[in-house]
């Protein structure tokens, strides 16, 4: 059997964090589907635990471990459950919150912190932890950042600013691996408006007809994306295929950065 027949990650072991639902939850199943044994971390734990039974029944391998992203001794705690499977090669960086819309006048330094505990802090803290398992043997980083963390909009600074700070982070953490000579990419991918738990409570807060027209019309392909598409994107930069590509951005939305 070729390596082909095995699957694009086969024997590989993957951390994906935000894997209970969404773009977190797609990711997982395609790197099960594709050979990696894969832990799925998140704060959502039945829903985090469903996730690993429909990777398992499948075929795959996976396990699922309670994670808050923030806090460090968990990060410890999660690469260690994931080693069990085998040395980690693979991170996907995709934790992440967005709160409602809100005027930057009107943010409370509270809500600006829990985006920053979050996005950046937890982002942080597993780049931190991948370096450490991936140094001597290689691996792969992948980050969820936004097509907001490039281009501006109102009403969500914090957020803005969080995955702005992921996109930067991502390079400046790729330059140091590459200048350490450590075996490890880095990179971020910028999801457009996606079908996902977090574009519910947007359309929630102005309306389905109202702001997923306006969504559509803003994305030169026509539709709102689907969470696979980002789980491509982010399989794409985690195995061979992208063995030449660190401290990229991959803007996964439609076109709407290229108007």
């Amino acid at each position: 059997m070729s390596d082909s027949d095995k699957g694009r990650v086969a024997g590989k072991v993957a951390i994906v964090t935000g894997g209970s639902s969404g773009i977190g939850r797609a990711t997982a199943e395609l790197l099960a589907a594709e050979g990696a044994a894969v832990l799925v971390t998140d704060v959502a734990v039945e829903s985090g635990q469903a996730v690993v039974e429909g990777i398992n029944a499948a075929g795959g391998k996976a396990a699922f471990l309670h994670h808050d992203v923030a806090d460090e001794a968990q990060w410890e705690a999660a690469f260690a459950r994931a080693a069990e499977f085998g040395p980690v090669s693979i991170l996907f960086n995709n934790a992440g919150v967005r709160t409602e819309t809100t005027p930057l006048e009107n943010v409370t330094l509270a809500d600006w912190q829990a985006h920053m505990a979050i996005n950046m802090d937890g982002v942080f803290l597993g780049i931190k932890h991948g370096i450490r398992a991936m140094k001597q043997s290689g691996g792969a980083i992948v980050n969820t950042s936004s097509i907001y963390g490039i281009a501006g909009a109102s009403m969500i600074g914090a957020y803005s600013a969080s995955k702005g700070g992921v996109r930067t982070l991502t390079k400046a953490a790729a330059m140091e691996c590459t200048s350490l000579r450590y075996p490890i990419r880095i990179n971020s991918v910028h999801p457009g408006f996606i079908e996902t738990g977090m574009l519910d409570t947007v359309v929630e807060e102005f309306g389905e007809s109202f702001i997923k027209k306006r969504m559509i019309s803003a994305t030169p392909l026509g539709r709102i994306g689907e969470a696979r598409d980002i789980a491509e994107g982010v399989l794409y930069l985690v195995a061979d295929s992208g063995k030449f590509v660190t401290g990229v951005e991959l803007p996964i939305d439609g076109g709407f950065l290229a108007r």
